[in-house]
């Protein structure tokens, strides 16, 4: 049972995503979105550890941790949008990067993208930025929601960034001879 602990803080994680929904859009508890956020992010820092350290890993584990975190991630977009919390242009721009890649990588048969460090860090920006524009409490006279729309304007120029790379990453896989021997560019006489 023991072993089970890390897949079951993985499935928490997903599940606080429409959690998220219905404490800001129904019951008007951002300050508990918050908090709730917060908790659930932070079991992706010690889920997958966890699961070393157990010698619990799993394939399911490792199917579930991306998807745990988009459910987390998507979830929390949508309502900051929804909520006016963030522009449109921002969330909706979020929301439909990770719709392109997960249907890039569905396309070539592969349950989820390959992590790269650009993606890495969009993620760790996402999750600093969500919570700052859940967090709708004045605290040390910052202006809380410019803070998180900065660092998701960071997060939207990562994501822009890491979609190229995983577009360009489909495109091989999809055209493994390459448009450059067909051309005849670096071919031998």
């Amino acid at each position: 049972m023991i072993r089970a602990i890390p897949n079951l803080l993985t499935v928490g994680r997903g599940l606080a995503g429409p959690a998220v929904i219905v404490l800001v859009l129904g019951l008007h508890a951002p300050f508990v979105a918050f908090w709730v956020f917060l908790g659930a992010i932070l079991t992706d820092l010690v889920d997958g550890t966890l699961a070393r350290w157990l010698r619990a890993e799993s394939q399911l584990g490792r199917l579930l941790d991306p998807l745990s975190d988009k459910a987390l991630i998507a979830a929390t977009w949508l309502t900051v949008g929804l909520a006016g919390w963030a522009p449109w242009w921002l969330a909706g721009t979020m929301l439909a990067r990770d719709l392109a890649v997960g249907l890039g990588w569905l396309g070539l048969g592969r349950p989820t993208p390959r992590a790269t460090m650009t993606g890495r860090l969009k993620v760790s920006f996402e999750g600093v930025a969500l919570p700052i524009l859940l967090f709708r409490q004045e605290w040390l006279g910052v202006h809380w929601p410019s803070v998180g729309l900065v660092l998701g304007v960071f997060a939207l120029l990562l994501a822009i960034a890491s979609a190229l790379l995983h577009l360009h990453e489909v495109l091989q896989a999809t055209n493994p001879g390459g448009s450059s021997k067909r051309a005849g560019v670096g071919a031998r006489p």
